[in-house]
């Protein structure tokens, strides 16, 4: 890897880093959003704490951050592997920001914005994938199914740059699932609450539709 390949990887981590959530909570409410809701920079913390407007900007600059980390690497003509690390990067970068000491959000989003530069025409397929499994059960089993169906669609097309970009975000999005680790070494029943993490992304699992919620509030 050349020192320009290590630079750019490194720019993306930081232009990853940028806490949109936390800007836009701070300046709209002046409230830390790392003290509300579940303690995340992500758009959907703060689309549900904080308000509607502030959480779709969120969600729509952490997207964007992850695009241009990887349409700015194709524009220079990195090579597809120095694309895709770039794009882990600016996912890293949103999970263990370098401007909140190390804090941040899940990542989902950024992942999409970088997936979204290397590839729309693999990305549509997971992504429909992800919106429909979010509406009728819940989002944290929608990123799961958008991760795994990314990696297995760009690698039956000979996608390497894809493949390796999927791959190598499944370490910060899992890792992030698990946080706070210190919380698992006091836990009684450690397996249960690893799963419950890594599976629905909370202490406990959301076994129930959403479809089938969204159905008794209506119903009510």
């Amino acid at each position: 890897m050349q020192i320009f390949d290590f630079s750019w990887i490194v720019f993306s981590y930081l232009l990853g880093s940028i806490p949109f959530g936390y800007i836009i909570t701070k300046i709209s409410t002046k409230k830390n959003i790392l003290d509300v809701g579940w303690k995340k920079t992500s758009g959907s913390n703060v689309f549900k704490n904080i308000g509607m407007w502030q959480g779709i900007l969120t969600g729509l600059l952490d997207i964007g951050k992850g695009f241009l980390a990887v349409k700015i690497a194709q524009t220079f003509e990195f090579s597809g592997s120095i694309q895709a690390l770039s794009g882990v990067a600016a996912v890293v970068g949103h999970n263990w920001s370098y401007f909140l000491k190390l804090s941040g959000g899940r990542g989902i989003g950024t992942f999409l914005g970088a997936a979204l530069a290397l590839s729309p025409s693999i990305l549509w397929q997971p992504l429909m994938f992800f919106l429909i499994l979010t509406l009728l059960w819940d989002s944290s089993i929608g990123t799961l199914l958008l991760l795994t169906s990314f990696i297995i669609i760009s690698t039956t097309n000979g996608f390497e740059a894809g493949k390796l970009f999927g791959l190598a975000s499944l370490f910060p999005v899992f890792i992030k699932r698990l946080s706070p680790i210190k919380e698992l070494r006091g836990s009684q029943n450690k397996t249960a609450l690893i799963k419950s993490r890594l599976l629905f992304d909370d202490n406990h699992p959301h076994l129930e539709p959403r479809i089938k919620r969204i159905v008794k509030r209506l119903t009510k």
